[in-house]
């Protein structure tokens, strides 16, 4: 089935189309971050001072006579309701505790001052408070709210979003934002208000409404985001006029060519033409290009394959079929640049000088296999090198590596055991000293001071093998 084509001038529409739209998107959301961060910073600024200004225009005494008369009834109440729950017999209960104060001349003049000052200001909201750290709250001492006012008294919780008043709650609270759907986008700060004396006396608080510069911030993104839409179709069309009119067309001419010449393409000694001229001569000369040509690439191959042969054969070690020295050199060049955890155990051949002169060298080979043999019956003989005449090294890795100490007490019993047997000949009696030292990665040690350390192990095997003799 004849594979169906793809237009390369669709792909790369597909693709400009994207891309373009893809940065248009992260430009507008950028730049949208920015003009909200603008904003956010210009009310901030501005609701900071307008509650130092309130503060500082405050008459103090007032303010601290309303404290007193509301935190001593706030004090001394069994029972505190907070405003959650507005409306229910026990939070008015609790509130008529504070009724009478709105009627005493300092808190009519702070509630006058402040009303005016809100008023004057264009803010939304400016209330007095007082935290109580003990039970995380908010008590309001004066709102001047001109509607769904908080009464003195009422308590709102401390929220956890702004938990540096917990460490010094003179420095106030730092400018938070709110959206609802009770009171839409709010710039809410507090302020502290110090006494003559420069102690603590209150917080003044101030809601500033963000609704217009919200939504003046929605209707201008709105026409910057048509705007980009306007700006990417216009790129888009002149990018592809100009990929079609440069690449496109040229490519299509190439590829026409190419197919072409593919179509009709026939060996060159299937062409049949038999001339005694120069066309003949450019055929003939044709003809043995290719053949010269099919005889480079099968020597090109055949090479290959003996190379990948003969690297192979290099790798394995001829008498026992375990890899060679060549294998392991190569390995512990890996080891050294790797950073994985691995072991190495060295396994030296008792008495094959011995086997040798008592029976031969042909002897002695089998005395070598069947050292391998007992090797490989405990580890995969991918990971056991013949690094001379009679020794071994097993790479422990993985689930080796995790198991190496029953592992090595294995092959040592089965050595044992191997010497043991007398229904074997002498020759393949044969024993071998072991030992074996692990590295870690993390202490960034060498596999030499590794092999060492595993040639140490074994040569004191070897030493008390003799002993036991």
């Amino acid at each position: 089935m004849k594979k169906k084509k793809s237009s390369l001038i669709k792909k790369t529409s597909v693709w400009i189309v994207l891309i373009a739209t893809f940065i248009g998107t992260v430009a507008i959301a950028i730049y949208n971050r920015g003009l909200y961060n603008a904003i956010v910073a210009q009310y901030e600024h501005y609701s900071i001072d307008i509650t130092k200004l309130v503060a500082s225009q405050l008459d103090l005494d007032s303010l601290a006579a309303v404290k007193k008369d509301i935190l001593d009834i706030y004090d001394h109440s069994e029972t505190k309701v907070w405003s959650d729950e507005w409306g229910t017999p026990e939070f008015d209960a609790y509130l008529s505790q504070y009724s009478h104060i709105k009627e005493t001349d300092a808190y009519k003049k702070t509630h006058a001052d402040l009303q005016k000052m809100q008023d004057q200001l264009d803010v939304d909201c400016l209330y007095l408070d007082w935290m109580d750290l003990d039970n995380k709250c908010y008590i309001y001492l004066v709102d001047a709210a001109h509607e769904g006012e908080c009464p003195p008294g009422c308590i709102d919780p401390i929220y956890l979003d702004d938990p540096s008043v917990f460490g010094d709650p003179s420095n106030g609270s730092i400018p938070n934002i709110t959206n609802t759907p009770e009171y839409g986008w709010l710039m809410s700060t507090s302020t502290p208000i110090l006494d003559k004396d420069g102690k603590l006396l209150a917080f003044i608080a101030a809601d500033i409404s963000m609704d217009e510069a919200m939504a003046e911030l929605k209707h201008f993104m709105f026409y910057i985001g048509l705007t980009f839409i306007l700006m990417d179709l216009l790129v888009c069309v002149l990018a592809l006029f100009l990929i079609a009119k440069f690449i496109v067309s040229p490519l299509n001419k190439l590829s026409k060519a190419a197919e072409d010449y593919r179509n009709n393409k026939i060996a060159f000694s299937e062409l049949g033409i038999k001339r005694n001229d120069e066309i003949g001569i450019l055929v003939d000369s044709m003809i043995q290009m290719e053949k010269d040509i099919d005889g480079y690439v099968s020597d090109i191959l055949s090479t290959r394959q003996y190379a990948d042969r003969m690297d192979r054969e290099a790798n394995i070690d001829p008498l026992t079929n375990v890899r060679s020295k060549r294998a392991y050199d190569m390995e512990i060049k890996k080891l050294n640049e790797g950073n994985e955890p691995y072991g190495i155990a060295m396994i030296d051949m008792n008495d094959l000088k011995g086997i040798n002169d008592s029976y031969g060298h042909e002897k002695g080979d089998i005395s070598i296999q069947t050292v391998c043999r007992i090797i490989c019956r405990v580890f995969a003989p991918s990971s056991v090198y013949r690094i001379g005449g009679d020794e071994f090294v097993v790479i422990l890795k993985n689930s080796d590596y995790q198991n190496s100490d029953s592992l090595i007490r294995t092959l040592s019993e089965l050595f044992r055991l191997n010497k043991l047997d007398d229904s074997l000949s002498p020759w393949e009696r044969v024993s071998a000293a072991v030992g074996y030292a692990l590295c870690d990665p993390d202490t960034e040690d060498s596999a030499e001071n590794v092999i060492n350390n595993a040639d140490t192990a074994m040569y004191k095997n070897k030493r008390v093998m003799k002993n036991e003799e």
